[in-house]
């Protein structure tokens, strides 16, 4: 019996460091998420200025679909629990948003592939502001 306690302490403790790691990796991926998103709001406050006619012509309406797609993207943007968020996460009056009932319901695993899955939609947000801005 004490033998049986022992194993599922030990179990437990080897789940729970394992969560820690999820979720240490999850803030990490978010903190670099946010410095992305960062990134893109300049650059895009930066493209919207240019008021170049051939430029407007030309890029008015992948501008608003990108703008639509930071739109969609604040949406499901989730902090990782347990980690103090240093940043202000208001810049530009963009607005994130912290859905906290959300969070509550996903495991450490989940909340890592959220924050995975999130750097991969705004580095794909980025890399079409680039081809804009060349």
């Amino acid at each position: 019996m004490l033998m049986l306690g022992m194993i599922v302490l030990w179990s437990s403790c080897g789940d729970k460091k394992q969560s820690n790691e999820n979720l240490q990796k999850a803030f990490e991926i978010h903190e670099k998420t946010i410095s992305i998103h960062k990134m893109v709001l300049n650059q895009m406050d930066a493209l919207k200025t240019n008021k170049d006619s051939l430029f407007v012509e030309t890029y008015s309406n992948d501008l608003n679909t990108i703008s639509g797609s930071l739109e969609e993207w604040e949406e499901q943007l989730i902090e990782v629990p347990g980690f103090d968020h240093d940043e202000d996460h208001s810049d530009h009056d963009h607005e994130y948003h912290d859905h906290h009932d959300e969070q509550q319901k996903l495991t450490p695993e989940q909340h890592l592939e959220v924050q995975r899955q999130l750097l991969v939609e705004i580095q794909a947000i980025a890399e079409k502001i680039e081809k804009i801005k060349k």
